[in-house]
Order: C-alpha cells, then sequence, then structure tokens
C-alpha cells in the first residue's frame, strides 16, 4: 500500500506545472535515501550503507526553511547544505555511519514534532539508532524549528545547529544542550541572535557577551561578516560541524563550563614577559574533577582543585591556549584562546614550481607570522596571464603564455608588519596534446568568465559561495575547461561569450538536463552540436548532458544559454580538447 502511495506521488510531482523556476531540481538522489512516513509527516531517510547487525548508529534531522509548496517529501528535502553535509555533500561518504531524517512541512514544524520524535523512537527501539546521539539542525524557518524542538524536548538531543534565525523559546529550557547558533551578519531574521546568545552564556554564568571563538560557555555561536538569511552553505561548508556534533553525547550529564577570566582571545603580549592565566571552571550538574592546561597542544599543567590560576611566558609567534575541564562524571569542555608574541612575518626562500602553457597550477606560498596573514601582488608585478594570487598566498590557474614571469609578493600579518619577496615563475611550452585558451571575454565587464581544468570539487560556473560543484566527471576529467558566469545563465544573446584556441579543438558544450521529475529542452543553436550519448556530467545535484562539435583555431563565439527558457537554472559550461 505504501509502495502504491509512493508511486502516486511521484506521478502527481512529475504532471505538476512548476511556476517557480527556483524550486526546479531534478535531483536524484543516492540509493541510501528512501521515502517514509510518520502519522501525518512525510520525510526522506538516509540509511548508510555501511552498519553492523546489532549496532547502534547517530541520527541527524533536519528542518527545511519557509516553504514547502505541500506535506509530501520528495528527494528535494535531501538537498539543502545542512543535510547533504552529514554525507559529505556529493561525494556520498561519512566520516562515521549516521542516520538522516529529512522531514516536510509546509509553513512551521512544530505541529511535527511529535511525529518526527516517534519516528526517531521507533528507530531508537529498534536497535538502530543510539539514543544518546541524536542531533538536529534547521535553517531559517526550519532554525526557529530547532530551538522550539529543543524547548519542546529539552533533554532529547545531544546537539543543536540552528542557522538563520533567532531563538523562539524559552532560552532557559534550552541552555543545557550543547548549541552552535549561526547566522549572517545582515540577516534580518536572526537579527536578534546575538543578544540572545549573551543571555544564555549568562545564564550559564559567563557574561562576556556573544563570543565567537571556542569559549568553553554554552552556545558556541558564528556571526558571518556580510552574509545575508542565505548562510547555511557558509555555515556547512566553512565550520567544523560534524567535528563539533559527533562529540556531543547526550546521557543524561550535563557538561562542564569552562573559560578564561584572563586575558583575552587575540590578546598581542610583549616578548619575554609573563601572563597570568585565570580559569573559571564549574559543573552544573556536579563537581568539577580536574583542569588541564595545553599550549600548541602540549599538556603544561593540570589542576585538581581551584584555584585554577599560572603564569605563563608565550612563545614567540602564535600561542594556542586550551583549558579543558573535566568533571566526576568524565564529560569535558575546552576554552581556547589565541596569544599572541609579535614576530616578523617571513615567506619562503624556495623557488616557485614552474609549470607550462595549457597545464594547472597551483602552489601556496609557505609563510610565517602572527595569523591571520594576507598575501598580495606588488603594483607593476604581473602574473602569468591565467593565474591568480588569492589572500591567502595560493597561486592557482591556467596560464596561456610560456615565459619567465619576475612577480613581487607583500605579506602583511595581523600586527601590521609586513614583508616584501620576489619570485620566478616560469611558464614552460605546452605539452602537444594541451590546448590554450585565450582572449576569454563576455560583452559586459559584470561577467566574469574563467579556465580551468575538469576536477572533482571545480565550479562549473566562477560565482563561489557555493556548493554546486563537479562529483561525477567522467572521461572528461582533466579536460581545459570554462567556468563561464552564473549571472548569464538567462541571456540569449548571440556571440555572448568568446574565447580563442590555438589549433583546431573539439568544443563541448554541457548543457543543464532535467529529466527526472521535471523535462527541460536546449536551445536551437545547440542542436547544430553532436550530443555525447551516456556521458552526463553531474554538480552535486545539477545534471549536465554534453554536446560537441569540431572548430578550426582562432576566435570561437556561443550564444548564450537562455536557460529560463528552456526550463533550467544554470549556465552551461565549456570543455576543449584538441583534435586527433
Amino acid at each position: 500500500m505504501r509502495s502504491a502511495k509512493v508511486k502516486l506521488i511521484l506521478l502527481l510531482i512529475l504532471f505538476l506545472p512548476c511556476s517557480i523556476h527556483s524550486q526546479q531540481l531534478d535531483y536524484k538522489g543516492f540509493p541510501e535515501w528512501s521515502w517514509q512516513q510518520e502519522g501525518s509527516t512525510e520525510y526522506m531517510l538516509y540509511t548508510p550503507s555501511e552498519t553492523e547487525p546489532g549496532e547502534q548508529y547517530p541520527l541527524a534531522v533536519f528542518l527545511h526553511g519557509c516553504c514547502g509548496e505541500d506535506e509530501h517529501a520528495t528527494l528535494r528535502n535531501a538537498v539543502d547544505p545542512p543535510v547533504r553535509m552529514w554525507h559529505h555533500f556529493g561525494e556520498n561518504y561519512q566520516s562515521e555511519p549516521t542516520y538522516i531524517i529529512a522531514p516536510k512541512t509546509t509553513r512551521g514544524w512544530q505541529q511535527k514534532f511529535p511525529d518526527i520524535k516517534a519516528a526517531i523512537d521507533k528507530m531508537i527501539a529498534a536497535g538502530k539508532v543510539d539514543a544518546g546521539r541524536i542531533y538536529m539542525t534547521g535553517f531559517s524557518m526550519g532554525g526557529a524549528g530547532t530551538w522550539q524542538f529543543m524547548e519542546a524536548y529539552p533533554e532529547y538531543l545531544a546537539a543543536a545547529i540552528p542557522m538563520g534565525m533567532a531563538a523562539r523559546a524559552d532560552l532557559e529550557a534550552v541552555i543545557s544542550t550543547p548549541v552552535w547558533a549561526i547566522r549572517g551578519e545582515n540577516d534580518w531574521h536572526a537579527r536578534n541572535l546575538s543578544e540572545q546568545i549573551d543571555s544564555m552564556r549568562r545564564l550559564n554564568g559567563d557574561a562576556r557577551g556573544a563570543l565567537e571563538w571556542v569559549s568553553g560557555v554554552n552556545p558556541r555561536y558564528t556571526s558571518f561578516e556580510g552574509v545575508g538569511h542565505g548562510v547555511q552553505w557558509d555555515a556547512a561548508s566553512r565550520l567544523p560541524l560534524l567535528e563539533w556534533a559527533y562529540s556531543k553525547i547526550n546521557d543524561g550529564n550535563i557538561y562542564p563550563v569552562v573559560y578564561f577570566e584572563n586575558p583575552d582571545n587575540g590578546t598581542m603580549l610583549e616578548k619575554r614577559k609573563k601572563t597570568r592565566l585565570q580559569i573559571y571552571a564549574s559543573d552544573p550538574d556536579g563537581s568539577i574533577d580536574r583542569v588541564a592546561v595545553l599550549v600548541n597542544s602540549k599538556m603544561i599543567k593540570a589542576f585538581d582543585h581551584p584555584p585554577f590560576t599560572m603564569d605563563l611566558k608565550p612563545a614567540t609567534g602564535d600561542n594556542l591556549i586550551e583549558a579543558v575541564a573535566f568533571d566526576k562524571l568524565g564529560k569535558s569542555s575546552t576554552a581556547r584562546l589565541l596569544l599572541q608574541i609579535d614576530m616578523v612575518p617571513e615567506m619562503e626562500t624556495a623557488a616557485l614550481p614552474a609549470v607550462k602553457a595549457g597545464a594547472y597550477y597551483q602552489h601556496r606560498i609557505v609563510a610565517t607570522g602572527n595569523q591571520p596573514l594576507v598575501f598580495s601582488l606588488s603594483e607593476g608585478s604581473e602574473l602569468p596571464p591565467g593565474i591568480n594570487l588569492d589572500s591567502t598566498g595560493y597561486i592557482s590557474g591556467v596560464p596561456s603564455q610560456p615565459g619567465s614571469y619576475p612577480l613581487e609578493i607583500n605579506l602583511t600579518d595581523a600586527g601590521d608588519d609586513h614583508c616584501t619577496r620576489s619570485f620566478m615563475l616560469k611558464v614552460g611550452e605546452k605539452d602537444p596534446g594541451d590546448i590554450i585558451i585565450s582572449g576569454l571575454r563576455y560583452p559586459a565587464d559584470s561577467l566574469e568568465a574563467r579556465v580551468s581544468k575538469v576536477m572533482i570539487g571545480e565550479l562549473p560556473n566562477t560565482q563561489t559561495g557555493t556548493e554546486v560543484s563537479f562529483s561525477e566527471v567522467g572521461r572528461y576529467e582533466g579536460l581545459t575547461y570554462i567556468a563561464t558566469s552564473r549571472d548569464a545563465a538567462d541571456l540569449d544573446q548571440p556571440d555572448l561569450l568568446a574565447f580563442t584556441v590555438d589549433e583546431d579543438a573539439i568544443v563541448y558544450v554541457a548543457y543543464e538536463r532535467l529529466d527526472h521529475l521535471f523535462a527541460s529542452t536546449i536551445p536551437e543553436w545547440l542542436e547544430d552540436f553532436e550530443k555525447e550519448a551516456g556521458n552526463q556530467i553531474v554538480a552535486q545535484y545539477h545534471y549536465f548532458d554534453v554536446y560537441s562539435k569540431r572548430f578550426r583555431a582562432g576566435e570561437i563565439k556561443l550564444p548564450g544559454a537562455a536557460a529560463a527558457s528552456h526550463n533550467v537554472m544554470w549556465n552551461y559550461f565549456i570543455m576543449v580538447k584538441k583534435q586527433d
């Protein structure tokens, strides 16, 4: 009966008109996902493939944002970054086998709580799920739902990660559940979150406000500078959320509290001067057994009773100081702070590795100094065409012109100290099988394209801050390709994209294909290309058919994708290969 209902739902979805272009995700998912229902709540369930009979495993719940168009769960519910991070996005492996539940609602989550809890409890009763390792994360409306679920079941979760929403709950009811609360600083929906974190931390014995480093006091808090409401990808891709969540266990024992009363995090100290470490530690439901102090991961002192105070003479450079408080039942919390002794920044003296034209190049400049370190190119220095230097010291790209390129690179550290070093980057002649792309241009300066090599993790378009990277590339791995501008996806001008190839080439156009829950078409100009049978490139939850055509050496011009007119979301990208 259930199987018949699933088929009916899928058939209905298949023929539903889709009026909201941004919701047309044709995700086909992994075989580990299955449709389930508890009460009136439908949900998608991810069952880890590597489980052992009789063993119990963690379970993660993801609550999506506003708003669901209906109550029917589909693989669309398995797409958002905070649910996909539990199986490492497109790679589909898990650091630890973990069940995942992704339920569906239309508006609000509270009416779904009894069903969600019942579904989990049944898995616990069946011996599949560890009752002490249930985690929940949610974004936007789901972030509000995460706060509310903690309030409704205050001793149920091992940890919670609400994103993009201020707490809509009694703060005193949730202060004992380990929480990592996340927002974008420009997010109106989370505008009051820092004040709420301040209040919760005060309830847990720390009056220093909504600090963003590992302070040893619940909740943990991150606010992404310059980010608005769509913070879920920044959080899932840039923070160690899984490592943090998996470290939390709900066994009825509340985690202890520990923090540094002195000095402040990031303090810059004078050389050869001692500083007084003053550590506060307490246990909400018991007593502290001991406090260990580590400097740069090496334990230097252990206290078995207060006061937890000592003098420390930090070494030159950056010093990571950790205070780890253990309660009588073995649970621990860690407070961290960075103490800096001013040092002169230095860059590596080794020569830059050479590269051939048309080959992929990546090298990170090794440097020392007070973190963070910021790299830049001196005025007048020019990198080889196709090569870029980012602020973290990575030099990368695909050079298009052989030659020797003198570079002067600047380094600035946290103490505003500077150093400059000269390098030489040598670009040799290309290998016979490679092809050079040059003269890449759009008609508008606001549109950007970039030359790279097809590989897992690279982006089909130039916009950063997206999880849509290559996850399956098949026989196209290693080809030179053009990452086009996502902002050009809906443009349809003729000769929109122009580039030059130095030899006769096969040009491949990878154009998005919807053929699962929806259907798409291709622009008329692409019908002049030959479709590559059975060869599809996957970029997470987007699928691209590949079309090929032979071109003579010289300039090539291609029209716009007109994506919206063909019922797809993404711009095409280009791959090139030298003709045999």
